[in-house]
């Protein structure tokens, strides 16, 4: 013990006497491991950490499948039908519950939008959660009469009757009927947020599921097997049965169901455990991310190790000293290794605390739907891991230097300044290969990097085929009982009559141009997917032309500003009309390939249309897919939730309130959980995207930076080795353009080695990314070319000053040098 309290008192004497090279290798590390850790602790509390249910890893959620479809849609929502069937006979099953996605409008006048679901009796049964207060619901409760019940989270209770009220038993206005509150959950309880379709989002504006209601299915959704497949299924797993045991046992279940009764589509089941369910499409970024930070931290010991090696040559004579005095191999790795983790102490315990901001900065920069952001924490787990690649560091970044004194001979160290000139030329050469792993490194980082902001610039800069300037975009909520009358016809005039008085209302509003409406928020995504059937050319199922159906009002082209190649936007007039639809020229080729698609009929969703216009193919539903769309006259079929398009050259500020008091002046139990521009909409549909790019494109910036450092430092080492021969190059007539050349000539080896080695790396490894890049080729020359051009410039700059110093040396004062 003593041992080694010397020898970490004279690691620190010796940190001391060299504040550059300490404060940069501090700074390295706390750079590098504070990164890693912090993008470590996202991984684990998103993709690692297990939910806080009963055995997380028996639980389930199980998609249908139609092979039909399967091209474009993979996996899809549940059948209500097919979910009885295969809870009912399933010998791998042990429960399952179904559920679907809602929003509940809470209050009374001017009520407010909470994320929620719609569940079977059984949910949180199969979640293995249990009410903090009150109890579950019961079996009959997912009947029409006896379904007036609510589960509320412990936050919602608290926020909706006060931190010291007692919520049970209460009563609650949810979309303007009392419901009674029999349960709260626990306060750590958090349900992830899912959706119907894989890939669809969820808006920013909610993150978190609040109330639970029961579901009631429909006498369709009971009997049909063609009935609505938009639920999903959550179930738990007998002991002892493996996921992949369920999904072959579930798949060929759902297999002979379809054959046994003759449906006209072949249907399957994927299962998957929940966790993955969640995160299937964001875990690969995420492991994208925390691949380039740890190729950050790597360059950075690199680098580290290069340093090193040449401090270590400049302190050949001083351990050739001590090894001729009796120092030990051993004693001297001690030594060494004793300075290489005081380091790493210290740049550790920086980067730890370092992590703390990175994690507030990396939630506040992430996009508000990531799955668990909220519960991104520096847990013990990853401390451990912190402190274990503290230690690993100073191993990798200190063994180069340290090993290379259990070969080294003190007795020629001692002797003429011949030999350790030849020492410190080796110890550059081991230099030099660590700045072309450094180059191969940075190289690999930066293509993908350029690939990834590439792939995000051609979502940006395509055709959208629509104009989201000065738009403004209102959701009203109509769930209130008025606009849910147990008479449908009744019900829809009620929401038509409420709509035809908000557009007129709307349009009033001093500044605003053109004020319309769609049944779903643009870019989130294909919803309401429906085949289209011609009569006069039937097709088998799997042949069928797919689109997004749209309810739409007058004005919607021009609010939005789409061009409609044939054709009129849908007036006042065609009311007495309801069979009128404006297809897309992609659902048109679709449907009749060749063939003039105005004045064909079709039929879809149950219903026949006529089409009396070609709108262009806009990017409505998401920018990365040119979705084909029907659009449909709203007075047909009103819904539920409104979303009015109001273009105006107003600021949103100016004009919100306005818009808010003259819909409440309609019906103050409108919900209107959200106004806002529709480039904010856009952002946000982007929002992950553009993180993965800020993210990437930062530490790529990092990578590039630490691999100029190394270049320049094994250059200005290599100058300040053979200034003697400078000068005698200059004093035999060399120019200075001549020993610049040298010089740079000197640096190409290293440089263009890892150029090399880098782009094939990057070539093999970019496949992996393939699915992360829009319209973007792994192989892509403009990205590869741009990387390389760049680290070349970096590089050839980062040569340039010692390779002047070469140039500028005094031949008299180089050849008077011991």
């Amino acid at each position: 013990m003593a041992g080694l309290s010397n020898d970490f008192r004279y690691a620190l004497r010796g940190l001391r006497k060299s504040p550059g090279f300490t404060v940069t290798a501090i700074l390295t590390l706390t750079l590098g491991i504070g990164a890693v850790t912090a993008v470590f602790s996202v991984v684990n509390s998103v993709l690692v950490q297990p939910y806080a249910f009963r055995d997380p890893g028996q639980l389930i959620v199980w998609r249908e499948t139609i092979q039909e479809l399967s091209d474009r849609y993979p996996v899809g929502p549940d059948n209500y039908r097919h979910y009885l069937y295969l809870k009912a006979h399933s010998k791998t099953v042990a429960d399952a519950a179904i559920f679907q996605n809602a929003s509940f409008a809470v209050g009374k006048d001017h009520p407010q939008v909470v994320s929620g679901l719609n569940v079977s009796p059984g949910f949180f049964s199969v979640l293995g959660i249990s009410p903090a207060l009150g109890r579950s619901f019961l079996p009959d409760e997912d009947r029409k009469g006896k379904n007036g019940v609510i589960m509320i989270t412990w936050s919602a209770a608290q926020r909706f009757f006060g931190p010291d009220a007692d919520a049970l038993g209460r009563s609650l206005p949810v979309g303007g009927e009392q419901k009674t509150v029999v349960g709260i959950l626990p306060k750590t309880f958090v349900f992830p947020l899912v959706n119907e379709m894989p890939g669809g989002s969820h808006p920013a504006e909610i993150s978190r599921y609040e109330v639970f209601e029961p579901l009631v299915p429909q006498d369709q959704d009971i009997t049909a097997d063609d009935a609505d497949f938009s639920f999903l299924v959550v179930a738990r797993l007998k002991p002892g049965i493996s996921v992949e045991a369920a999904g072959g046992e579930l798949d060929g279940m759902q297999k002979a169901y379809s054959a046994a009764n003759h449906l006209s589509v072949h249907l399957g089941v994927v299962v998957e455990p929940l966790l993955r369910e969640v995160t299937g499409s964001i875990s690969k970024p995420l492991w994208l991310l925390f691949g380039a930070v740890m190729g950050v931290l790597l360059i950075g010991c690199v680098n580290l190790a290069s340093l090193l090696l040449a401090r270590s040559v400049a302190r050949e004579r001083d351990n050739a000293v001590r090894a001729a005095l009796g120092a030990s191999p051993r004693k001297l790795l001690q030594a060494t290794l004793a300075e290489s983790l005081v380091l790493s102490v210290v740049g550790g315990l920086a980067g730890i605390l370092l992590s703390f901001a990175g994690i507030r900065l990396f939630v506040a920069i992430a996009p508000a739907n990531l799955p668990r952001v909220n519960e991104v924490h520096v847990s013990w787990p990853v401390l451990v891991f912190a402190a274990g690649l503290s230690g690993l560091s100073a191993l990798v970044f200190g063994g180069f230097a340290a090993f290379r004194f259990l070969r080294a001979n003190p007795q020629p160290a001692l002797q003429s300044s011949s030999t350790r000139l030849t020492s410190a030329r080796k110890a550059t050469a081991t230099r030099r290969l660590l700045v072309g792993f450094e180059v191969a490194s940075t190289v690999v980082l930066l293509i993908f990097t350029s690939l990834v902001a590439r792939s995000f610039s051609r979502i940006l800069s395509q055709d959208r085929a629509f104009n989201s300037e000065g738009v403004i975009v209102v959701e009203a909520d109509l769930v209130n009982p008025t606009y849910n009358q147990a008479d449908e016809a009744a019900s829809a005039a009620a929401r038509s009559n409420f709509v035809d008085r908000a557009l007129d209302r709307l349009r009033s509003i001093p500044g605003v141009q053109f004020a319309s409406l769609t049944s779903t928020m643009p870019l989130t995504g294909e919803t309401n997917l429906y085949g289209m059937y011609r009569a006069d050319h039937p097709l088998p199922e799997s042949e069928m032309p797919t689109a997004n159906l749209r309810n739409i009002g007058p004005q919607y082209f021009q609010a939005m500003r789409i061009p409609l190649a044939v054709g009129q936007e849908f007036g006042e007039d065609q009311r007495e009309h309801p069979d009128r639809a404006i297809i897309s020229q992609k659902a048109a080729k679709s449907a009749w390939p060749g063939e003039n698609a105005v004045g064909r009929s079709f039929r879809i969703n149950g219903r026949t249309y006529t089409v009396s216009g070609i709108a262009a193919d806009a990017r409505v539903a998401d920018l990365k897919i040119d979705a084909p769309v029907v659009y449909l006259p709203y007075w047909h079929d009103p819904p539920s939730t409104v979303f009015f398009l109001i273009r105006t050259p107003q600021p949103l500020e100016v004009l919100a309130p306005t818009i808010r008091r003259e819909l409440w002046d309609l019906d103050p139990q409108v919900a209107i959980p959200v106004v806002k521009a529709l480039d904010g909409q856009i952002n946000e549909s982007l929002a992950a995207e553009r993180f993965q790019t800020i993210v990437l494109s930062s530490f790529g910036i990092s990578a590039l930076l630490i691999a100029v450092l190394g270049v320049y430092g094994v250059l200005a080492y290599s100058v300040s080795l053979r200034t003697q021969e400078f000068g005698v190059r200059v004093a035999l007539g060399a120019t200075k353009h001549a020993l610049t050349r040298l010089v740079l000539l000197g640096a190409s080896g290293p440089v263009l080695a890892g150029l090399a080695v880098g782009a094939i790396a990057a070539m093999a490894a970019t496949r992996w990314i393939r699915s992360l890049l829009y319209e973007t080729s792994p192989f892509d020359p403009a990205a590869i070319g741009f990387s390389i051009g760049v680290l070349l410039l970096a590089a050839f700059l980062a040569a340039l000053i010692p390779a002047y110093r070469a140039s500028d040396v005094d031949p008299m004062q180089a050849l008077r040098q011991e």
